[in-house]
Parts: structure tokens; C-alpha cells; sequence
């Protein structure tokens, strides 16, 4: 009998997980600056509590049943913000749940700032945490589409976010608690982290009508609007 995936992302392993990997984000944050980030959690019952940082207001969005609820709710596909809205984006452990992964990623790309951070996790498809999530994640009913970091790396490049680093945070077993860190072993854990940077526009054009993408978001949202998507 299929349990909720509730009961996959509130086990002990993946919770301590996902809390391990927003502290290793410390160091990143620390030096992101600005009025607005936009965090992707991957569940409701996924840890929300950041590392400190230096941005005004982080929204934070969560996925549940195909859509974003939280802060506001939406579709993946059609993030209700401006343009270049946002000084960080996160997304953690999101990407490799949806079914359309790529149209959220080209709408992170989007909102990002120029110069702007992303931070990306997934669970590493070639990692020793496999065994364990092919067991555990469909039992629960917990659907995961797992890439690497090196596949995103690619389609990231194609929406101009260039990654400047990719980290494995993550342990070698669900049950261990120590870090891989800058072991030999860390590329074989359960997780990495791609860090990067959209690129600063270098020129300007000028701007004579709207793209198809801002039309279809009428009336334009500020980041902190809280308003649903229809």
C-alpha cells in the first residue's frame, strides 16, 4: 500500500538532509546582497530556516501536488514575478520532481537578476543514496526525475545562468551523519549543489513592447505581492 509522500520527505534521513545542505549554504549567503530571494522548497514538511543573510525579504515558495503554494501560489511554469526580480533564487530538491523541470528552470533564469545567485540541490543519480531513494521514494509515492548536476550545468547555460561551481554537501549514507565535505568520496554522496550566476546584460535595447511571457503575467507582480495565479 502507497503511503503519502508526506511520509518520504518527513523521514528522519531526508529531513536531516535537507537541513544539512541550508547549512551549507552559509558561506554563499553571507555574501548575497540585496531586496528580494525567492527560496523553492521541496515540501511543506521540508525545513524553511535559512542561514543568515544579507537580502531584505526571501520568499519562499513550496511544492505540493504540481504547484507552488507558500508566500503565493502558482504554477512551476509561470512564476507571477517581474523580470530580473530576484538577487537569489534556491531551489531545493524541486527541479527533479516536476514533469515540465525545464520550463521552471527557464523562469528561475527569468526572475534572476543579472549578476544575481542560483542555488540548485538535487540527489545525485550516481550517488550511494541511490539504493536507498529507489526503495523508499516510489513506496511513498514520491515521484523523482534525478539528474546531474552536470545535465542542469547544460540547460542552465542555455538560459544564460552560467554555473561557477558545483559542491556535494550531502552524506554517504542516509544514516550518517558526517559530512562527505572535501573528501576524495563527497562526488559519490547523496546530494550536490550547483552555484551560479546570471550573466550582466551587456547591452540594453530598447525595450518597445512587451514579451510574450510579461503579457501572459498581466497585471505584473511585484515580489512581494501575495496574489494566486489563475
Amino acid at each position: 500500500m502507497l503511503r503519502s509522500p508526506d511520509s518520504f520527505f518527513s523521514s528522519a534521513p531526508v529531513q536531516a538532509l535537507f537541513a544539512r545542505e541550508l547549512e551549507a549554504l552559509a558561506p554563499i549567503l553571507s555574501g548575497v546582497y540585496g531586496n528580494h530571494g525567492l527560496f523553492l522548497r521541496a515540501h511543506v514538511n521540508a525545513p524553511s530556516a535559512l542561514p543568515a543573510h544579507l537580502l531584505g525579504r526571501i520568499l519562499q515558495l513550496v511544492l505540493g501536488s504540481g504547484r507552488f503554494s507558500g508566500d503565493l501560489s502558482c504554477e512551476p511554469s509561470l512564476l507571477p514575478f517581474v523580470s530580473e526580480s530576484f538577487k537569489l533564487v534556491i531551489a531545493q530538491h524541486v527541479l527533479e520532481q516536476l514533469e515540465a523541470a525545464e520550463a521552471c528552470a527557464a523562469e528561475l533564469a527569468r526572475v534572476l537578476a543579472p549578476e544575481g545567485v542560483a542555488l540548485v540541490l538535487g540527489f545525485n543519480p550516481a550517488g550511494s543514496w541511490r539504493p536507498w531513494l529507489a526503495l523508499n521514494a516510489p513506496r511513498a509515492g514520491a515521484q523523482l526525475h534525478l539528474q546531474t548536476a552536470h545535465w542542469w550545468q547544460q540547460r542552465l547555460a542555455r538560459e544564460q545562468v552560467d554555473t561557477l561551481q558545483v559542491r556535494f554537501p550531502g552524506t554517504l549514507w542516509p544514516h550518517l551523519e558526517k559530512q562527505t565535505g572535501a573528501s576524495p568520496l563527497a562526488r559519490f554522496g547523496s546530494t550536490w549543489l550547483l552555484l551560479a550566476r546570471k550573466r550582466r546584460s551587456v547591452l540594453t535595447p530598447l525595450r518597445l513592447r512587451g514579451s510574450a511571457r510579461e503579457m501572459a503575467l498581466k497585471p505584473r507582480l511585484a515580489p512581494g505581492t501575495q496574489r494566486a495565479c489563475a
